[in-house]
């Protein structure tokens, strides 16, 4: 549209070019005024002298020369003057006589009509974008909660389906784990050497296995909420003593363990279930550090309660770091020590429990240090 209008007053200049010619040497000023003109010009000479001119909007002219003051008369321009609520779109152009600037003419038209129809398809497109994101959005969250329907289905089933099947096994299990203690009593005797080896190894992996459903069973339970925590005012910082003089105990000499436990810290919580997470903890650094030290601290600030339990062991990688609260996720150096890679989910299911939160931060070959906080306002 704007070429458009600039093709016009083009023409239009074309037109008028010839006025600069009649009046230039009259020596008056003619400035006619119409209101309905649909195109206005100015001329002037190239010591911006004014000759000759049509208007439509009175005291444009003034405000316009003081637009063009400052360009040389030989210098084509189109600008976009805006005055008293009106837009006007112009055109200055040389005026030539035998290829030499004998002036100039100011040709305009006013665009207001334009202005204002842009300006309005602006706002529209605006209000229809704003409107067009919240009901796409609206659409796509309800074709992803449809599509969630058979995933969350599946989901829950694979749970149930991991639940019952942990819960069914512990019986034969224990049927079984029995008859081999029976048997291993009655024919004591009767046995080979071989045989009472063999039977001593179908115990060790029994309680392998029972251990593992436990664990299963554990997390399918905390899956659907149905843990029961037994909810008590704890004295963490006698807890964490206690746990930390058994470990001391059976550290191997190539390890150096310390705490910090600060006193007095008490806590509303699982007893038992705290145990369960240090043991899972302090047992993990044990399991990959080969020598070096293993730390235990307890603290508080006005926030939270804090335990962490360092090591300078193996460590971890940075793409290993997201994964080591998975269930059954085991890196590539874990894979050569024992354990089920449940250790981990486990104790971050128990952080759960009590509304805290837990995370680990590791470099490889200097440690890992696990981060646990539970609110205060728990």
């Amino acid at each position: 549209m704007e070429s458009q209008q600039i093709l016009e007053l083009e023409d239009f200049y074309s037109k008028q070019e010839h006025d600069f010619f009649e009046h230039a040497h009259a020596n008056r000023q003619i400035l006619s005024y119409d209101p309905n003109r649909n195109f206005f010009y100015y001329i002037y000479t190239k010591d911006h002298k004014f000759v000759h001119g049509d208007e439509s909007y009175k005291g444009l002219k003034e405000q316009i020369e003081k637009v063009f003051d400052n360009s040389e008369p030989s210098e084509e321009l189109k600008k976009h003057y805006e005055w008293q609520k009106e837009h006007f779109l112009l055109v200055k152009k040389p005026i030539f006589n035998n290829d030499a600037v004998e002036g100039y003419i100011i040709v305009g038209k006013s665009v207001t009509s334009q202005q204002h129809f842009f300006q309005n398809v602006r706002y529209l497109l605006i209000f229809l974008t704003c409107i067009s994101t919240v009901l796409i959005g609206l659409l796509s969250y309800y074709i992803a909660g449809k599509a969630m329907i058979p995933i969350q289905w599946s989901f829950n089933k694979q749970k149930k389906f991991v639940s019952d099947a942990s819960h069914e096994l512990r019986t034969p299990l224990s049927i079984f784990y029995s008859s081999l203690e029976i048997l291993e009593l009655e024919e004591a005797k009767q046995l080979s050497p071989l045989g009472k080896e063999l039977i001593a190894e179908l115990k060790d992996e029994a309680e392998i296995m029972k251990e593992l459903i436990d664990k299963l069973l554990f997390l399918a339970r905390h899956d659907q909420q149905q843990v029961a925590l037994h909810k008590e005012l704890i004295s963490l910082s006698t807890l964490l003593e206690k746990v930390s003089l058994k470990f001391q105990r059976i550290m191997p000499s190539e390890i150096k363990f310390s705490t910090e436990i600060q006193e007095n810290i008490e806590l509303h919580g699982d007893e038992s279930k705290i145990q369960e997470l240090l043991y899972i903890l302090l047992e993990n650094a044990i399991r990959y550090t080969n020598s070096g030290k293993i730390t235990l601290t307890l603290s508080k600030n006005q926030e939270a309660v804090k335990i962490t339990v360092a090591d300078s062991g193996i460590g971890m990688t940075e793409q290993e770091l997201p994964l080591v609260f998975e269930r059954f996720y085991r890196s590539d150096a874990s894979r050569q020590r024992n354990g089920t890679g449940l250790g981990l989910a486990i104790a971050k299911a128990i952080v759960e429990q009590h509304n805290g939160k837990i995370y680990a931060t590791s470099k490889v070959g200097k440690g890992t240090t696990f981060h646990i906080e539970f609110p205060l306002k728990n």
